[in-house]
């Protein structure tokens, strides 16, 4: 008896949308990974600017002006202070 052979059916690969369309299996997210941080999460140091003593003069004038100061000096190390505060 002789052997039937069976057509061979060659199919074109599948097109993009058919791709976008194919649901992500649970095996193939588990093949993805992220690199994973192997230290401590790196402390933020505050970066304090330079506080110029125009910057002083300025602020103290202000609160001179604001009727709520008392002396220059009193004036200075309140603006110094409020400056360095922020």
């Amino acid at each position: 008896m002789a052997r039937k052979s069976t057509p061979t059916v060659i199919s074109a690969p599948p097109s993009k949308a058919e791709v976008s369309r194919t649901p992500v299996t649970k095996s193939v997210a588990a093949s993805v990974s992220t690199p994973v941080r192997n230290t401590p999460i790196p402390k933020v140091t505050a970066v304090k600017k330079e506080i110029t003593q125009e910057q002083i003069a300025r602020r103290a004038f202000e609160i001179h002006c604001s009727g709520q100061g008392s002396s220059e000096t009193e004036n200075w190390h309140r603006a110094e202070r409020e400056l360095r505060s922020m």
